[in-house]
C-alpha cells in the first residue's frame, strides 16, 4: 500500500475526505464513513428487526433468525451491487459466527451478542494501550493523514487533542461492555436489544462528530 493509500484509508476511518489538497469534515463524509446509507441500514435494520419481533412474540430465537436473514440479504446486495468483497464476507462470518453461538446445541440465544463484545473489546483495548503509551491512535490516524509522521507528538496542543479524542472512543467502547454486558449476564434480551441499537450508530455519529471538532481545532491553529 503506497503512503497515498494509507493516508485516504486513515482519512475514511476519521470520517474526513480531502477536497483540493484540504481536508474535510461534513453530511457527505460522515455519510461515507459509516458505509454510506446501506451502511447505515446494515447497522440498523437487523437490531430493530430483532428488537421489534421479540417485544411481539417473546422468541428471542425467532428474531434472532430474521435478524440474520436479513443481515445476508444485505450481504448479497453488497456483492450484486459489486462493493467490496472482503467487507461483505468479512460481515458473513460475523454474522454465521453469532447465529452459530445462539443457535448451537447447548448454546442460549443471548449467545447472539457475544461476538458485539467481542468487537467492542477489540476495538478498546488497543485503543486504551495506545493512550497509556503515549501513541494515542487518532493523532497516528492523523499523521498518515497528513503525511507527517509522528511530529504531532512534538507539539503538546496537538498531543494533548488527540489524546482527548483518542480517549472518547475509548469511552464509547468501555461504555457499550459496561452497559451491556450486565444486561447479557440478566438474560434481559430486549433490553439488550435496545442498548445495542441506541449505543451503536446514533452514538458512533456522536463520537465522530465531536471527533471532528476537536481535529477542526488543530487545522485552524495551523491555519
Amino acid at each position: 500500500m503506497t503512503e497515498q493509500d494509507k493516508s485516504k484509508a486513515a482519512a475514511h476511518r476519521l470520517g474526513l475526505r480531502q477536497v483540493d489538497g484540504k481536508t474535510e469534515f461534513d453530511h457527505k463524509s460522515l455519510l461515507a464513513s459509516m458505509g454510506g446509507w446501506q451502511g447505515i441500514a446494515e447497522s440498523v435494520v437487523p437490531g430493530f428487526l430483532f428488537v421489534f419481533i421479540f417485544a411481539i412474540s417473546k422468541d428471542a430465537q425467532l428474531g434472532i433468525i430474521w435478524a440474520v436473514a436479513i443481515s445476508v440479504a444485505f450481504i448479497v446486495l453488497r456483492l450484486l451491487r459489486r462493493k467490496s468483497l472482503i467487507q461483505a464476507l468479512s460481515g458473513l462470518i460475523g454474522i454465521a459466527l453469532a447465529a452459530w453461538l445462539a443457535l448451537r446445541d447447548g448454546g442460549a440465544t443471548r449467545d447472539y451478542f457475544l461476538t458485539g463484545f467481542i468487537t467492542n473489546l477489540a476495538y478498546l483495548v488497543p485503543l486504551g494501550v495506545s493512550v497509556l503509551i503515549r501513541w494515542p491512535l487518532v493523532g497516528v490516524l492523523m499523521g498518515l493523514v497528513l503525511r507527517e509522521g509522528s511530529s504531532w507528538r512534538r507539539n503538546k496542543y496537538e498531543m494533548t487533542v488527540f489524546t482527548v479524542a483518542t480517549l472518547l472512543w475509548v469511552g464509547l467502547f468501555a461504555a457499550r461492555l459496561l452497559v451491556q454486558y450486565p444486561l447479557y449476564l440478566a438474560n434481559n434480551l430486549g433490553a439488550l436489544g435496545v442498548a445495542r441499537l441506541i449505543m451503536g450508530l446514533p452514538l458512533y455519529a456522536a463520537v465522530l462528530w465531536l471527533n471532528w471538532l476537536l481535529v477542526r481545532e488543530v487545522f485552524k491553529r495551523r491555519g
